[in-house]
């Protein structure tokens, strides 16, 4: 009998969508905007690489701010940032040349829109604590199939009107997140009447950072590992526009591959939970990050636009696999009591990522061009997949767990 979608995954589904066409317009599209306002490269990957610092900075105060002040709701502090978006967005449109107070706003976009994605994370982890009927695999496919419909509509778009229509796409995606949320506080208020009392004191437990790094040394090794991992990924992802332009594409061709390759991550998220029971979790998850170097050697070495769409179907047994199994997989080798720690720190690692892809990738793009920057990229990827997979073994001997 087919399933029905519960509303709580419907609603959720909202706000992984806005998020992930937000994240489209502020990070795919940051090239096409910031080339276009004047910025060079290295420019450019400083102003991503201070963004994510100030978003993965803000991620965790704001959570443990949360925590420690349990009658301020999710939804409220996403308001604020939100509403925050909403001004640079408009200093943006108004001010879109290179410029201190034009560069200052975008680092400022990008560092307020971030930590949108861990609060949705740390709500996921509290729905699902609270027996709440969500199905994060389903829910998270629709977050890669909201960003293949926005990255082909701006692709079209920003080669027929121009970069500065970039604001107008952020302001309407921060409608569709404030719309969102304001569902999923409500199906969030819900759950929590639900909750045991005895899983309100398991939060109140939780460890401290050094404790949680002590008790849990082959999980946080695995996340080191990542942070490497999505060096190269980032590589690509920020400055996917380079790639194109040295194969002869421009924006338009751009947004098609942008959506491509959002598109090939939805089967795989979608049916995640039916993924064959002979391999365990953590199985898979060392499979995606073989896959993740294969992925990025294969960007590196394709010679033409046709190549290189082919090329990203890798995107859906490395990226896509990783993404939608990490949460359980947090889940799963971390205490309870530190769940939503761990999810927090996953999310992190991957934003450190792409902090140092920025600054690696945007002065090697400068200096060396695209193929020896894309090859640097996927030596990055083999030395993060070795340490990874390599801490899921020492997870698997100490912990005594699959």
């Amino acid at each position: 009998m087919k399933k029905k979608v519960s509303a709580v995954t419907f609603h959720y589904m909202i706000i992984t969508g806005g998020f992930w066409m937000a994240f489209c317009v502020v990070t795919a599209y940051a090239a096409v905007f910031l080339h276009g306002a004047g910025y060079d490269d290295q420019e450019l990957g400083i102003i991503l690489a201070l963004g994510n610092v100030g978003g993965a900075v803000l991620s965790p105060v704001l959570g443990a701010w949360i925590d420690r002040n349990r009658k301020i709701r999710h939804a409220q502090v996403i308001y604020a940032l939100l509403a925050v978006q909403v001004l640079l967005l408009v200093l943006l449109r108004v001010n879109p040349r290179k410029s201190f107070l034009c560069a200052a706003c975008y680092v400022l976009y990008l560092a307020f829109m971030m930590p949108v994605n861990a609060l949705n994370l740390d709500l996921c982890v509290r729905l699902e604590h609270a027996k709440a009927p969500l199905n994060f695999g389903l829910a998270r496919s629709m977050g890669s199939f909201a960003f293949v419909i926005l990255s082909t509509l701006l692709g079209i778009l920003t080669e027929s009107l121009g970069y500065t229509m970039l604001p107008f796409a952020g302001l309407a995606v921060i409608a569709l997140q404030a719309a969102g949320n304001r569902l999923v506080d409500r199906d969030l208020r819900g759950a929590e009447e639900r909750i045991p009392a005895a899983a309100k004191e398991i939060q109140e437990r939780a460890s401290s950072l050094v404790t949680f790094i002590r008790e849990n040394l082959g999980f946080c090794l695995m996340l080191f590992g990542t942070i490497i991992i999505f060096i190269a990924h980032n590589t690509d992802g920020n400055f996917l526009i380079n790639l194109v332009e040295n194969l002869g594409g421009g924006p338009a061709v751009m947004g098609y591959l942008a959506a491509f390759t959002a598109i090939v991550e939805v089967p795989v998220m979608m049916f995640s939970d039916r993924l064959p029971k002979r391999w365990s979790r953590v199985q898979y998850i060392r499979l995606a990050f073989v896959f993740f170097v294969l992925k990025t050697l294969a960007y590196a070495l394709a010679p033409s636009i046709p190549l290189l769409f082919a090329a990203r179907i890798l995107q859906a047994p490395s990226y896509a696999l990783y993404t939608v199994l990490i949460v359980g997989y947090a889940d799963e080798v971390v205490s309870r009591k530190d769940s939503a720690k761990a999810q927090s720190l996953a999310f992190s690692m991957t934003t450190i990522g792409s902090v140092l892809a920025s600054l690696i990738g945007g002065s090697m793009f400068k200096t060396t061009g695209v193929r020896p920057t894309m090859l640097t990229a996927t030596l990055f990827a083999l030395v993060g997949a070795a340490i990874a997979i390599a801490a899921t073994f020492i997870r698997k001997k100490t912990a005594g767990s699959r």
